[in-house]
């Protein structure tokens, strides 16, 4: 019924003259060729440090609506969840398949995301955006400690990413824009982030 965390979701990364020009076939996909019983995400493209982000190449959601309508297929907005990062609609005549937008670039939800990360490294990203001095080292806790109770580890580490959600900067690591955030290229790869 598309409102359990069970569902298979199809991430697409869309990109102006790559594969901008797919989004009609892959809701087709999702409809057709698994019936509606998986989601498909269009994601904006966001700038990661080595992957050669550039305004030129960025498809906004607006845009990407924009193509799936002029595409043939009318789109009706749905219900969010609460803390969502997807912007959901469906096709009315199929009304089991969501497409979902994660518009992180041109419609951030900084002042609703509730997301923390920790990277394989063993340290918490409190925003996806936030520069690698704004990490902190959980790993490193834990093998420093000085105690043997786990009680007392777990308050340990508990005090520690509470300090580090309270440093949180709003929009977007606190760089403001995806250009920003491309200009400071003090982020890790997001494969080095984990998604």
């Amino acid at each position: 019924n598309g409102t359990g965390g069970s569902r298979v979701k199809i991430n697409c990364v869309v990109m102006k003259n790559f594969n901008d020009d797919e989004l009609v076939d892959f809701v087709n996909m999702a409809t057709d060729t698994f019936g509606g019983d998986v989601d498909i995400r269009f994601i904006e493209w966001m700038p990661f440090n080595d992957n050669a982000w550039s305004r030129s190449r960025f498809v906004s959601y607006q845009d990407m609506v924009d193509k799936i309508t002029k595409g043939g297929l009318p789109l009706e907005r749905i219900i969010d969840g609460p803390n969502d990062t997807t912007k959901w609609w469906q096709v009315p005549q199929k009304d089991s398949t969501r497409i979902g937008f994660i518009t992180s670039m041109s419609e951030h939800f900084c002042s609703t995301c509730n997301r923390l990360r920790i990277t394989a490294d063993g340290k918490i990203k409190t925003c996806l955006f936030g520069s690698n001095e704004k990490e902190v080292s959980l790993k490193d806790i834990m093998r420093q400690s000085s105690s043997d109770d786990p009680r007392q580890q777990e308050d340990d580490l508990s005090r520690v990413i509470h300090a580090a959600v309270q440093r949180k900067t709003f929009a977007l690591g606190g760089h403001g824009s995806a250009d920003n955030i491309a200009k400071a290229a003090d982020n890790r790869p997001m494969t080095l982030i984990g998604g």
